[in-house]
């Protein structure tokens, strides 16, 4: 009995989970006005084919033989022949007339024609699939399928401009296909992917045309109006570079790389209000950036240095090991009169570059800089001629050990510094006036 009750107990969940798992679908009223309106007036009526999709992708019985056959129509229009042949044969089911007899007949040579020319391109016979793809559609007119796959084989064949063609034609008698939109933008890639080429080699006349083809093909091809804003910018013409970014951020106005680009460019063009709002937005986009709080910062210290400095301590928060971040802010600290913290700035940027670096070179000529304003000669001549053993004849290095060694006592080591200083023209004026003072 025991045993009866449990093989009992299991048919009763078995069927049960049978009952959970069907797949029939009862048509609500609002799915029977969507079919009709679809057979009356296409894709022209809906804003959003998520419940075109619905009704496809459901399994139902309708008493209505008028409503299997809108489903067939919609089917039919949407490219699901599956789905339309299924739809018709219930519609013959419940009304055998004579014209679903001849629909039924016209979808079975539909499908085998497509079969016909896709074995065509399969072997190769290109220019037969193509011509069996144009019977099939001046014979079966206002579908999308044909036009889809015509134009894959005109891609395969590298005949863009018909493949381009065909697709977008497949896209107006069906907007609901994904996939038709994603093989045109497959085409735009490919032909972006040739202009990043020429761009690698710095043959930026060649690649503009193509990143402008890939876009006259995918309007909304983000990252090819950003690589064409790159190479007007490395060509120097900043104007087209900028207008190029602003079209790419009106498609999304949420991309990092475009905004600092055209921050850096605003700021190349001395509009320094419109560079400091596109770097805020930059930062907007994306907190942790530390390269646009740093650039955000370089731009404030013509400002306002206290803001400047908030923003490149941000940086060095999040990065320690950035050093520009360090030795920036240290210049900062320089100029707010900050001296000790400027000191510690300059020490970290040695200590991430290590003892090796020729990048030490500014931060070690500054810190002989500080210690000479400190009195404290003896220090500002080490970190001076470690400057020096970098960049030799460096105009800045040796201005700053010419100071430590007058103020040492050490002249002749002095005029030497002062001679090679003078070389610099940046540092020339400076270098002979102490010159001339050591003649007096």
């Amino acid at each position: 009995m025991e045993t009866y009750m449990i093989k009992v107990m299991y048919i009763i969940f078995f069927l049960s989970f049978l009952i959970s798992n069907d797949k029939s679908y009862s048509l609500t009223e609002f799915d029977i006005q969507t079919i009709n309106s679809f057979r009356e007036t296409g894709f022209s009526s809906f804003a959003d084919y998520t419940v075109i999709n619905n009704l496809m992708n459901s399994d139902f019985h309708s008493k209505e033989s008028e409503t299997h056959f809108g489903m067939y129509y919609m089917c039919l229009i949407n490219d699901n022949l599956g789905c339309a042949n299924k739809h018709l044969n219930r519609s013959i089911k419940i009304d055998g007339k004579q014209s679903y007899y001849d629909l039924s007949d016209s979808l079975s040579l539909y499908r085998d024609f497509l079969e016909n020319a896709r074995r065509a391109v399969e072997k190769e016979n290109f220019n037969i699939g193509i011509e069996d793809y144009e019977n099939i559609i001046e014979r079966f007119p206002g579908r999308g399928l044909p036009f889809y796959e015509l134009g894959i084989v005109y891609d395969q064949i590298d005949d863009r401009l018909n493949a381009i063609t065909n697709l977008k034609m497949a896209i107006s008698l069906n907007p609901n296909k994904e996939m038709y939109r994603t093989a045109i933008y497959s085409i735009a890639q490919s032909i972006a992917r040739e202009a990043d080429d020429d761009s690698r080699r710095q043959d930026y006349n060649s690649a503009i045309p193509k990143y402008l083809e890939a876009i006259s093909y995918y309007p909304d091809f983000t990252q090819a109006y950003f690589q064409l804003a790159k190479a007007f910018y490395s060509l120097g013409d900043y104007i087209q570079a900028k207008d190029y970014l602003l079209k790419c951020l009106e498609l999304d106005s949420n991309q990092l790389q475009p905004l600092m680009m055209i921050a850096t460019i605003y700021k190349k063009l001395k509009d320094n209000e419109s560079s400091e709002r596109y770097y805020k937005k930059a930062i907007k986009v994306d907190p942790n950036s530390y390269k646009a709080h740093f650039r955000l910062g370089t731009l404030l210290m013509r400002k306002d240095l206290s803001l400047a400095k908030k923003s490149i301590e941000e940086t060095v928060r999040l990065n320690d090991k950035y050093y520009n971040g360090h030795e920036t802010l240290g210049i900062v600290n320089m100029q707010l009169g900050n001296i000790n913290d400027a000191i510690k700035n300059f020490t970290n940027t040695i200590d991430v570059l290590g003892d090796r670096s020729k990048k030490r070179y500014k931060s070690l000529y500054l810190l002989a800089d500080i210690y000479n304003t400190k009195k404290e000669y003896s220090i500002a001549k080490e970190y001076a001629l470690s400057a020096v053993d970098i960049r030799e004849n460096g105009g800045a290095a040796n201005y700053h050990l010419g100071l430590a060694y007058k103020n040492l006592g050490e002249n002749y080591l002095a005029k030497n510094a002062f001679e090679r200083a003078s070389k610099d023209k940046d540092w020339r004026a400076s270098a002979k006036y102490e010159l001339e003072l050591m003649k007096k």
